[in-house]
């Protein structure tokens, strides 16, 4: 679930783009942790990895949505402190090539969150289009 308020250290963060969300991991107002492209190469998924923006680069002119958590994704949770030490580990890296359903900024917020890659986005794509669980 998500809702729309002031985020907090180590929350996990969305913003609507239209047709899909973009997710990060929110530190602070000036460090929001994504897997996106550097400026200047946003239409080539190659060149994206892990960088650091400000929240209003990240929103770029959106409105920030934070996740709230079931009681059984809390039983799974990393704390705060280590999602976001998890998340500047991996600043300049790749996490492997970006790829919309199997390696995207959602794959790597849950990642950070849970220790587990995954993207609800993609799964409930699938689910829509062929049916049956994912």
């Amino acid at each position: 679930m998500w809702e729309f308020k002031k985020p907090e250290y180590g929350n996990q963060i969305r913003v609507n783009r239209g047709f899909y969300y973009h997710h990060g991991i929110y530190e602070d107002d000036s460090h929001v942790y994504q897997f996106a492209s550097p400026k200047g190469s946003e239409i080539s998924p190659e060149n994206a990895l892990i960088i650091v923006t400000t929240l209003d680069e990240f929103l770029n002119g959106g409105k920030v949505e934070v996740r709230t958590y079931t009681n059984q994704e809390l039983k799974n949770k990393r704390s705060n402190d280590e999602i976001i030490e998890f998340a500047k580990s991996k600043v300049g890296t790749g996490l492997g090539t970006y790829n919309l359903i199997s390696n995207n900024c959602e794959h790597f917020s849950n990642l950070c969150a849970f220790g587990k890659a995954s993207s609800n986005q993609v799964e409930d794509v699938i689910k829509m289009l062929f049916g049956g669980d994912f």
